[in-house]
């Protein structure tokens, strides 16, 4: 048995040595929340000086233009005066402070209204905690800890970094596609063959596959999704999903980084940020099966542009701080430029059953033929 000291490489390969391969979800879990050695636990992903930079790091506009697209559509949930705001995955607290600028910005009501963070890392929990010292401020573990309120929030960069796992089309069969050893390295294997049970929560299958084909499904995401659907059905308000993504399952999404740049998955365990690409047809279909609707998604590019973001930045520019205003349109370029975050992420809206598409969704509507 490995020593309780041990790196969390040894025991994951002891793990592996006793009980046979693990799931893609199990090894991705461990490197990033595990209570000692997880990515997460240290709490100093994030930012420059650390191995990613999120939208709400490229520009406070961001924050401030998600604020005022939930303070547009909050007076028209019953009992928003009591509203709760909202945070999946907080990160150091950058995004939920530039949303409290921006509520207090636009005179809402939400801006004096209490802040849940769901968060596990006490590294970014002290962070937070600093950051937002002057926000009536609640830390919780479980959605099952929120009040029966309306909700009104974000999940930026959230659902990519839960569990996914995955199957591989091999010699005419859907395979588990599993993590093993290669000597003392981690390296993916074919594990056995799918039941038909077991491909469910991938369906829907492709009627063709070839030969190497992978398809994934995150369990842990549709878990959660159900949670925040069950809580705005029955309780009201409105939660933006914000992730890089797609609308489907199929092929190897899973990637990671370290210092700003790709590593392979596998090979640093526990010192990158490992995460896969979310798949919005998911969890529209859980948020239905909840009684709730995903709205979206769309692109990001599109989405802040509706809001207006363009001019927003326009209305911030002095023409004696020429290089203060290069910084600024370069940063507005980055989250909007199709090239850069523009396309790749995607925002999609929660909300309870119902018709129509609040701002910054015409585009969807469009292409929903709505």
């Amino acid at each position: 048995m490995t020593h309780p000291a041990a790196s969390l490489t040894d025991r994951l390969r002891d793990e592996i040595d006793t009980t046979g391969p693990i799931s893609v979800s199990r090894f991705m879990q461990a490197c990033l929340f595990d209570d000692t050695d997880g990515y997460y636990h240290k709490g100093e992903a994030i930012g420059a000086s650390g191995d990613f930079i999120t939208a709400p790091e490229v520009s406070q506009i961001f924050g401030e233009m998600l604020a005022a697209m939930l303070a547009y559509i909050a007076p028209y949930f019953a009992g928003s005066e009591a509203a709760i705001r909202f945070e999946a995955g907080p990160g150091r607290g950058t995004l939920a402070a530039d949303m409290q600028r921006g509520y207090e910005m636009c005179g809402s009501a939400l801006a004096n209204r209490p802040l849940y963070l769901l968060e596990k890392s006490d590294g970014f929990r002290d962070q937070q905690k600093a950051r937002l010292s002057e926000a009536p401020l609640v830390m919780i573990e479980d959605m099952a800890d929120l009040p029966a309120a309306p909700l009104f929030g974000v999940a930026n960069e959230f659902f990519d970094a839960l569990g996914v796992d995955q199957v591989i089309w091999q010699n005419g069969q859907w395979h588990h596609r599993l993590v093993g050893l290669s000597g003392e390295e981690f390296a993916f294997v074919i594990g056995p063959v799918c039941t038909s049970e077991d491909l469910i929560p991938y369906a829907p299958l492709p009627e063709a596959p070839a030969e190497g084909d992978i398809c994934e499904t995150s369990p842990q995401s549709a878990a959660i999704m159900a949670q925040m659907a069950q809580h705005i059905a029955h309780h009201g308000g409105a939660l933006l999903v914000i992730d890089y993504g797609k609308s489907d399952q199929l092929g190897d999404t899973l990637q990671a980084v370290a210092n700003h740049r790709p590593v392979p998955p596998l090979s640093v365990c526990g010192m990158a940020d490992i995460t896969h690409w979310v798949d919005f047809r998911q969890l529209a279909q859980v948020a239905e099966a909840a009684q709730a609707r995903l709205i979206g998604p769309v692109p990001q590019g599109r989405f802040l542009l509706e809001l207006g973001i363009a001019e927003r930045a326009e209305a911030l520019r002095h023409p004696d701080m020429p290089e203060q205003d290069r910084q600024l349109l370069a940063a507005i370029d980055r989250l909007v430029s199709p090239a850069q975050m523009g396309h790749a992420f995607k925002v999609a809206l929660l909300v309870p059953q119902g018709d129509g598409v609040p701002p910054g969704f015409a585009s969807y509507q469009t292409e929903e033929g709505g």
